[in-house]
């Protein structure tokens, strides 16, 4: 039976190859065995974790490199614009590119991904496995980069307006199909048989009293100077009678609007003798940083002031949004139009009619801009200051972070090849315990099949 055993033993390992098939083989033998085995196989994923890490900086480093491209091009077109042989049309058609790019820009920062990690879009640190045990990681550091984060947001080589003009809905003023203007809520009194016309001024007599210029009559009244009373508390105006009147001395325009219809609500608001709003005024809509409309209407003025405006869609009316706050002197007002904008094109700006005073909106106390547009910025009206050196800060950037991505690439690199080279090791070592020697096995198989040869000989006789 022993030597029945021994065979067996011989033939199992020189099948098997393992001089420690199960656990009565060799139990020490076989624990450490085990252990090697789970290095090995760790060891062997975090090498893969470890190529993979270098194909996701490779990635991230290639859609950076498209990124210094399209930077390069845009320093290149902002040294063109910068010198002063060009017209303005040049300077638009430059600044179309550059418009352009630094959408491409963008474009690429929120779409550029590895096995769907988006590799630009966000700031995150990946952690990278390159052991076989806890902790063992590597990390590689993302940075979200895009028109925003390089500093770029509204980058002009040109004086641009602060609205988008072509988005402009309507002017203010008559003609068929115009905007109706309503900056009030208290109608004038109706001008009898009046079908259509337009207040092309209220003008001031030399004795004081207030006349509504009406144009462009039809019905039975005529065109002419009609007496109207203005009540300087809120700014509406109100027809005194429906007869042509003649005014004393020579009239002073202060301001024109609409009159298309009968008994139609046209008012100066409280706002608009600071304002100056008047024919020739337009319906805008406003831009965001990047040039892009958004769904915000604001009235521009002839003087290019920019005053928040309510749109009604169903009726195509406009009126002048309004905040009430608390100034500095501790006086309420109310009904205070809203100026987007100022110096800087970036703060918002309260106007008071009753003072004429104006306020930056954020110097104010108690302020209540719930009904105005306070989340809405005007693009500054001018062209980038600098933009060489922000275009140089950008590059400057892009280069940095490709510089991070070099390094973490390289000590990946020499992860990967360090992992190969324990896991051979390691390999070699868990064979010498575990592998069986065939010259040995061999030997005593032979050794016991003899016996046994020996052993039934003798039983036969």
């Amino acid at each position: 039976n022993k030597n029945q055993s021994a065979l067996s033993t011989s033939i199992e390992r020189l099948s098997s190859g393992l001089r420690i098939n199960s656990a009565k083989d060799d139990a020490a033998g076989q624990a450490i065995a085990n252990r090697f085995t789970s290095n090995i196989k760790g060891l062997t994923q975090a090498a893969r974790n470890a190529n993979d890490g270098i194909s996701l900086a490779q990635t991230t480093e290639g859609a950076l490199s498209e990124i210094n491209n399209n930077l390069q091009r845009v320093r290149e077109l902002t040294v063109q614009a910068t010198t002063g042989t060009n017209s303005d049309s040049d300077l638009s058609s430059i600044q179309d590119e550059i418009k352009s790019r630094l959408s491409e820009i963008d474009r690429v920062s929120g779409q550029t991904q590895f096995n769907g990690v988006n590799v630009l879009a966000k700031n995150d640190t990946l952690s990278i496995q390159v052991g076989a045990n806890d902790g063992q990681t590597i990390n590689i550091d993302l940075q979200q980069i895009d028109s925003h984060t390089l500093g770029l947001d509204g980058f002009s080589v040109k004086n641009n307006d602060a609205v988008k003009t072509s988005a402009a809905v309507n002017t203010l003023g008559g003609g068929a199909g115009s905007v109706a203007v309503d900056f009030a809520t208290t109608s004038l009194t109706a001008i009898t048989g009046l079908g259509s016309g337009a207040i092309s001024e209220i003008a001031k007599d030399d004795n004081g009293d207030y006349y509504a210029h009406v144009t462009g009559t039809t019905g039975n009244t005529a065109d002419g100077y009609y007496a109207v009373d203005i009540d300087k508390a809120t700014g509406e105006v109100a027809l005194k009678d429906g007869n042509v009147d003649t005014p004393t001395g020579t009239p002073t325009t202060t301001s024109t609007y609409d009159f298309t219809d009968a008994g139609q609500t046209v008012s100066f608001g409280t706002d608009a003798a600071t304002a100056g709003i008047s024919t020739g005024a337009s319906l805008v809509k406003l831009q965001d940083e990047k040039g892009n409309d958004t769904a915000t209407y604001a009235i521009k003025a002839q003087d290019g002031s920019l005053y928040a405006a309510n749109v009604d869609e169903a009726t195509g009316k406009v009126t002048v949004k309004t905040a009430s706050y608390t100034d500095a002197d501790g006086k309420a007002v109310t009904d205070a139009a809203v100026k987007l904008g100022g110096d800087n094109g970036t703060t918002e700006i309260v106007v008071d009619a009753a003072s004429g005073k104006t306020y930056d909106a954020g110097a104010l106390q108690n302020v209540d801009l719930s009904s105005a547009t306070n989340t809405v910025t005007a693009i500054p009206n001018g062209k980038t200051t600098s933009p060489l050196a922000a275009l140089d800060d950008a590059i400057s950037q892009i280069d940095k972070f490709r510089s991070s991505l070099g390094a973490v690439q390289n000590r990946l690199d020499s992860a990967v090849t360090n992992l190969n080279n324990t896991t051979t090791n390691l390999s070699e070592a868990q064979s010498r315990i575990q592998d069986a020697d065939y010259a040995t096995e061999v030997s005593n198989m032979s050794k016991a099949q003899i016996i046994q040869q020996a052993g039934n000989s003798v039983l036969s006789k």
